[in-house]
């Protein structure tokens, strides 16, 4: 197990997929606060800071949620890249 995490979660451009993830998993936020700021509406910035605040609790699950997204995105790349052929070695 230690060897797998080594290899696929602690390397250099899993920081990058955590990151394109964070920002997918706040989508919903971003989208409201560029709405909010367009049409001029309150209700738009509520609705993005109850969305941070829900998801920022201490038994949410958005550490995992956000980590399956970035496994996704690598898993993905690595398919659309050919470099996947070893699926026993890549995640």
């Amino acid at each position: 197990m230690w060897n797998w995490l080594k290899k696929n979660i602690f390397v250099k451009e899993m920081f990058i997929y955590l990151l394109v993830a964070a920002i997918i998993f706040y989508i919903p936020a971003w989208g409201a606060v560029v709405t909010g700021y367009i049409f001029d509406e309150s209700g738009f910035y509520i609705f993005a800071g109850s969305y941070v605040a829900i998801w920022a609790g201490p038994f949410t699950p958005t550490i995992p949620a956000i980590l399956g997204i970035a496994v996704g995105l690598k898993q993905i790349i690595a398919k659309l890249t050919n470099k996947g052929r070893d699926d026993d070695e890549t995640i």
